[in-house]
């Protein structure tokens, strides 16, 4: 969840989209860190938007910048938001979890992430975090638009090799 956090909000390529009609989020289940961002093809003064939007996608997964400032805003936020969510009907979920899953990860690494890693952690290490599991062939993507074929495939290319 940390890692979603740093990615996502410290993308400048990200904030080049604000203004634009352009929305964008991010979520970190078991299994998934999702980002995803819904862009006008065009916009009113005739730039076209498919472009920035894969280029702010390929900066959040694969090139984030991950400054220090950024790191140490979101460590707070994740720890705000895992007290939030720390009531006892997470704890019971958590504790079930764990029960049930007792023989692998799922029964201790929740989507939150671990508070002490949460509060320890340093760019190094959320770079190689980054390193690890953030590459194309760990990736989907999708693009669904009014676009060609052939400017979907184009773009990607453009913008992924």
């Amino acid at each position: 969840h940390m890692m979603e956090h740093v990615c996502f909000l410290g993308s400048k390529k990200r904030e080049h989209l604000f203004g634009t009609g352009s929305k964008s989020n991010a979520i970190t289940d078991f299994q998934h860190t999702v980002y995803h961002i819904h862009a006008p093809v065009t916009v009113d003064d005739g730039r076209r938007m498919y472009l920035p939007a894969l280029e702010a996608l390929e900066e959040v997964a694969f090139e984030p910048k991950m400054f220090p400032y950024r790191i140490e805003k979101e460590r707070k936020a994740v720890l705000a938001e895992m007290q939030q969510v720390n009531d006892m009907e997470y704890r019971i979920e958590t504790w079930t979890l764990a029960g049930l899953h007792e023989n692998n990860k799922l029964g201790t690494q929740f989507p939150i992430g671990k508070e002490e890693q949460i509060k320890s952690w340093q760019q190094h290490d959320l770079r190689h975090f980054q390193e690890k599991w953030y590459y194309p062939g760990n990736a989907t993507l999708y693009v669904v638009g009014d676009l060609t074929e052939e400017e979907m495939i184009s773009g990607i290319h453009r913008v992924f090799e």
